[in-house]
């Protein structure tokens, strides 16, 4: 009789589900990752635009939008080594704030899809509005 060796067969499925698991393991979190991604982006355009809308009322307080900004990146780090939040007048009829975001991905696998080479992205807005008179 030719029988197979059933160690055999529970070794390989264990081996086949193993490699099967991590592919979805890692599918999973760069879906994660790309869903902060665009949470990130989402809440950077809105502090942005935010922050030049105050701009275009008070056109003289610079700090004051840039705060006014701070106020809304919401669910982003206030921390400012990663969130960045300058505003300008380029000139006089135009307000501009800029806000910047050092991204840190879970899983590095995303670098290297987007080909930037690390799990560090820097996520950035700008919003331009034309002061009212």
């Amino acid at each position: 009789m030719n029988r197979m060796n059933p160690n055999k067969e529970a070794g390989q499925n264990l081996l086949e589900f193993s490699l099967v698991v991590s592919l979805l393991l890692i599918f999973i979190f760069v879906i994660v990752d790309l869903g902060r991604i665009t949470y990130y982006y989402s809440v950077l355009h809105n502090a942005a635009r935010e922050g030049a809308r105050y701009g275009v009322v008070n056109p003289f307080d610079l700090a004051g939008a840039e705060t006014y900004a701070k106020d809304f990146a919401i669910g982003v780090n206030k921390d400012p080594s990663v969130l960045s939040i300058t505003a300008s007048r380029p000139d006089d009829d135009t307000f501009q704030v800029t806000a910047t975001y050092d991204f840190e991905a879970i899983t590095p696998i995303l670098g290297w899809l987007i080909d930037s080479g690390g799990n560090n992205f820097v996520l950035s807005s700008i919003s331009r509005m034309r002061i009212e008179q």
